[in-house]
């Protein structure tokens, strides 16, 4: 049996769909999988065949001090040894998840010759960090076996900051696979909407750069039969409404819900979804972290919250972020609006149900990843 070490710091595996969808097509090809990431409030499910390899506060600080401040691989390298000698098995294939996942595969594979591939989710710019910050992570990638981005827009920057080599490169969107299912058990009944109440719901990260705010206020606006669910995926909508400046008791109760559900697989939507007609998604780039700036002005194909509304036939309505905008458009799936203003004259021309057919249509001609499949695993094995 083939074993593959997953090294994702943010450990949100389950959370993101590409990544799912990857351990998913390793486990049904009697793949073992041990997930290397940082301790945190990500609940992570039992799996026959996966392993968690959790590390906690002090090797935390220890690795961020080394890659973010000191920028040193023979500190990083001694941490790593250790890894290698008292948590690691023998892996056939490691696979490093973004900037840091990247830079200790690239580190674990010169201590035992592992061959190793990267995955990109964020992109880090030169401008917005600096030389010696993206220097660890240039050097990283010259011996990467393959490298997965979600489209050509992102696969450009990437290259460009990275100084990828171009053909191991793979196109992906960040989407999940297969259908979405019939649920009877919904997240909008068990908030006690009233069913003749049409739902709009606004998943994934609550923040500035999301506009959750704006979102929020302009709900007021909305025709009276419309109302609206917040749900951030790891169950911490109120801390997180709380975070940005948003007083739960202040919020008109008549027209926001705020769900506490946790997703744990992001793949298992259909409770939470189920009865939606809109799903929001606003990506406005702020700036105040490099996750936040160019990262998100490029987008691309990476919105996951987007490829899940279109999963379970959700039209979403969203403001000008590039591709998926621009696809929007051109395949009707979906609105674009210049300002939030705008949504509550838009929400009842979603109400066709050509809207929904479209949605779904777009997500299972163009970002199932069961149409990548073969690929990624023919890809896969071959770096093993």
């Amino acid at each position: 049996m083939k074993r593959v070490l997953l090294i994702h710091p943010e450990g949100n595996s389950f959370n993101n769909p590409t990544l799912k969808c990857v351990i998913d097509l390793l486990l049904s090809h009697a793949v073992s999988i041990d997930i290397r990431y940082r301790k945190n409030c990500i609940r992570m499910p039992k799996l026959y065949g996966v392993s968690f390899l959790p590390f906690g506060v002090i090797i935390g600080k220890y690795k961020s001090l080394i890659l973010n401040k000191l920028f040193s691989k023979k500190l990083l390298k001694i941490c790593v040894w250790f890894e290698k000698i008292f948590i690691y098995g023998k892996y056939d294939l490691i696979i490093g998840i973004d900037r840091e996942g990247l830079i200790e595969a690239n580190v674990l594979h010169e201590i035992t010759g592992t061959n190793y591939v990267f995955f990109s989710f964020e992109i880090m710019y030169e401008n917005e960090t600096s030389t010696a910050f993206k220097g660890m992570e240039r050097e990283a990638s010259k011996s990467v076996r393959y490298w997965f981005v979600q489209d050509e827009e992102r696969a450009t920057q990437l290259q460009k900051e990275n100084n990828l080599d171009s053909l191991k490169k793979m196109l992906i969107p960040l989407a999940s696979s297969g259908n979405n299912e019939i649920v009877v058990n919904r997240l909008r009944d068990r908030l006690g909407i009233p069913l003749e109440k049409k739902v709009a719901i606004s998943i994934g990260s609550i923040s500035s750069w999301s506009m959750t705010k704006a979102i929020i206020q302009s709900v007021l606006k909305w025709p009276d039969d419309w109302v609206l669910i917040i749900h951030e995926r790891y169950g911490r909508t109120e801390y997180a409404l709380k975070a940005i400046g948003i007083k739960i008791d202040e919020l008109p109760i008549e027209k926001v819900y705020i769900s506490n559900d946790a997703s744990v697989m992001v793949d298992n939507m259909g409770e939470i979804l189920a009865g939606i007609s809109a799903g929001i998604s606003f990506y406005n780039p702020d700036y105040k972290t490099f996750y936040t700036g160019n990262n998100l002005k490029y987008i691309g194909l990476a919105s996951g919250k987007i490829s899940t509304y279109l999963k379970y036939g959700i039209p979403p309505v969203m403001n000008e972020i590039g591709s998926y905008s621009d696809l929007a458009k051109q395949h009707g799936f979906g609105l674009v609006v210049e300002d939030v203003s705008e949504i509550g004259k838009l929400l009842p021309i979603l109400l066709d149900s050509s809207w929904s057919k479209r949605a779904r249509y777009y997500y299972e001609e163009y970002l199932d990843f069961q149409r990548f499949e073969v690929q990624v695993w023919n890809k896969l094995n071959n770096a093993c």
